[in-house]
């Protein structure tokens, strides 16, 4: 759901990189709050999981030629409370906007907004209401279901909102809105099922690393969960990620392309000569566009392809824990009376 620049004006993209900064400050405030040095090393990691589960596109069930991706914001708002959660996502999306050129620079505001913030607070306090009452395995995946689809359709809606702001859409709001709305569903059902799947194997082995404790009992050091998650990130970076499918995403087939149907006409359309002067120069200075190897020639980067992904894998991974490390290390200094969430 990483938007590309050609879907915002500069206006929108401006206005919503400062609300996603200004967000994003108040946020730092409350979640140095609660940043012990044992979540510290937790968000770091947890972080470069989400990075590297977020490379492996899986093809939509019903719905040919088109993907999706884990999101994984739900998931790390559970587990760390969603103010470091927000930050822990925030981070994920600045290094792969960044180094790797996944989702537009103009469009890193909405991106943040719309993958980080948004789904982050709303499946938290969604997963909150349900889960309130006394504890209970059902009720808890079904808080997790819940929060995962309806935090991803949120985050979802906005981005027509965001791209008829901008002036760009070439067919009705409520069309491009429905598309997706649907496409999404199908992202947030099998999102739901991964993040019950990591919930369930955390309340096997260290439930009270989760912000709101699991019911469970303790069957591994916190030291050896950590690097359980350490291993997975390693596996999926490395590993899984090669086997990623090609397919466009959910949101690249809703408006610009479709595998499956050869007549498919994009529907947005972005005259602003702007626009792609900061799409080149973001090409240009972006350390591993598409997470491959910069080369001279088509052929030679799509022959370098499997082996610079797995490469790009670890190494954004790794990026991606040191900025979240660093990140958090500095909010915990600036307030050294830190307090367990």
């Amino acid at each position: 759901m990483h938007m590309a620049n050609e879907l915002l004006s500069l206006p929108v993209a401006g206005g919503t990189l400062a609300i996603a900064g200004g967000v994003l400050g108040l946020i730092c405030r409350k979640a140095k709050q609660v940043i012990t040095s044992e979540k510290l090393a937790l968000m770091g990691i947890l972080g470069a999981f989400v990075f590297a589960a977020q490379m492996v596109n899986f093809r939509l069930p019903a719905m040919p030629g088109t993907s999706g991706h884990m999101v994984g914001a739900v998931l790390l708002a559970i587990i760390l409370g969603p103010h470091a959660a927000a930050i822990v996502m925030s981070s994920v999306i600045i290094v792969q906007c960044l180094i790797f050129q996944d989702g537009g620079l103009l469009a890193l505001g909405c991106n943040i907004i719309n993958m980080a913030i948004v789904p982050t607070y709303v499946g938290y306090y969604l997963y909150r209401i349900v889960t309130a009452k006394q504890f209970s395995n059902l009720r808890t995946y079904i808080g997790v279901m819940l929060a995962c689809l309806i935090g991803i359709e949120m985050g979802a809606v906005l981005v027509p909102i965001e791209t008829s702001l901008s002036g760009v859409l070439m067919v009705p709001f409520s069309t491009f809105l429905a598309t997706m709305i649907g496409v999404h569903f199908l992202v947030g059902l099998v999102e739901s099922l991964i993040t019950v799947t990591v919930l369930a194997y955390i309340q096997q082995v260290r439930p009270d690393i989760v912000a709101d404790n699991l019911q469970g009992k303790i069957r591994l050091s916190k030291r050896a969960v950590l690097t359980t998650f350490v291993v997975f990130t390693i596996i999926i970076g490395a590993g899984l990620s090669l086997l990623a499918s090609g397919m466009p995403d959910g949101l690249e087939w809703s408006y610009a392309e479709r595998p499956d149907q050869p007549n498919f006409k994009p529907v947005v359309s972005n005259n602003d000569s702007r626009i792609a002067v900061v799409d080149k120069l973001q090409s240009k200075y972006s350390l591993m566009p598409d997470y491959s190897v910069r080369s001279d020639g088509e052929d030679k980067k799509i022959q370098a392809l499997a082996g610079w992904r797995s490469f790009a894998g670890i190494f954004g991974s790794i990026t991606t824990m040191v900025i979240i490390w660093l990140t958090a290390w500095i909010l915990r200094r600036n307030n050294p009376k830190t307090v367990a969430v």
